[in-house]
């Protein structure tokens, strides 16, 4: 669990660092509030005519946008009048991505309502059982990233050769006014607060990195404590069970030794008994011992009555 957490704050850490140093900073430098003049329409070209050129400093390229919603791009400047091609319209082709999931594609135009997913990364939609949005991915410069443009229903039955539908945020038919706006990658030098920033993110990184080799080698260090442990566990149970065995085989022997002892004796007194039993046992001439008592068997092992 502590490397888990180790290795996301690296992440983390080196995500936010990344973005510092190399995401697309796009800022507004030029925005311009236009009115909807005319809509050509044709049953492939979908583009607008705004109340704006280059009078009011617009450029080919600007990106058009209706509260927020990406409309399309100025391809077309006057000096009091400018053209603007819809996202709708067949030729227009943008880098998008679909999220969740942050798969790539490329939207074209289909309808007013609608475009169309011509080229999808895999050919799979992402995995949700929800509405997947559309949002421009940046890719090739034409727009800035993030920008809304519609959502795709989830329907689980879609196959990869069926089309996959945008569905726009705006009617494009309803629209009376737009903002046309310029992105530009921030030129800002990195000043001294931003490198100080860079600065202590390095040493962060580098302190968490080191957090996380350290915990490594302690976890590693317990792994092989864990197996030795478990190792002279098992080698001190096979010894505690072989010296029971040991033992058990030595109080077999002992017990052996001690039973053949008292046969070897008891035999060495049957002989001596029949060679000498006469001259120790009681009758009614001399006054010995009788049978089967501790001095008699004395008797015997001593060959006769001691002098």
């Amino acid at each position: 669990m502590r490397a888990r957490d180790l290795t996301q704050q690296i992440i983390t850490l080196e995500n936010i660092k990344y973005k510092k140093l190399i995401d697309d900073y796009f800022i507004e430098d030029k925005e311009t509030v236009a009115k909807v003049l005319i809509d050509k329409q044709s049953p492939f070209l979908r583009s607008i005519i705004i109340n704006k050129g280059s009078k009011n400093n617009i450029e080919l390229g600007m990106v058009v946008l209706d509260e927020g919603f990406l409309v399309g791009k100025v391809v077309e400047v006057n000096f009091f009048t400018s053209r603007v091609l819809l996202i709708s319209d067949i030729n227009s082709k943008i880098p998008v991505s679909l999220q969740p999931g942050d798969t790539q594609a490329i939207m074209s135009g289909k309808n007013k309502r609608e475009g169309v997913l011509q080229y999808v990364k895999d050919e799979n939609l992402p995995a949700v059982n929800k509405e997947i949005k559309v949002l421009t991915s940046g890719a090739g410069g034409l727009f800035k990233s993030g920008i809304p443009i519609g959502t795709i229903d989830f329907d689980e039955n879609i196959s990869i050769e069926d089309e996959k539908k945008v569905n726009f945020y705006r009617d494009f038919s309803q629209l009376k006014y737009v903002k046309v706006v310029s992105f530009s990658k921030e030129k800002i030098l990195i000043d001294d607060s931003s490198k100080n920033n860079s600065r202590i993110l390095e040493v962060e990184i580098e302190e968490t990195t080191q957090q996380q080799e350290t915990l490594r080698i302690l976890l590693e260090q317990k792994k092989i404590a864990d197996e030795i442990r478990i190792k002279i566990q098992k080698e001190n149970n096979f010894l505690r069970t072989e010296l029971t065995r040991l033992k058990n085989e030595i109080l077999i022997k002992k017990k052996i030794n001690q039973k053949n002892k008292v046969q070897n004796e008891e035999i060495k007194f049957l002989k001596m008994n029949l060679l000498y039993g006469h001259k120790c046992r009681k009758t009614i001439f001399k006054n010995l011992y009788k049978i089967n008592t501790a001095q008699y068997r004395e008797c015997v092992f001593s060959k006769g009555p001691k002098k």
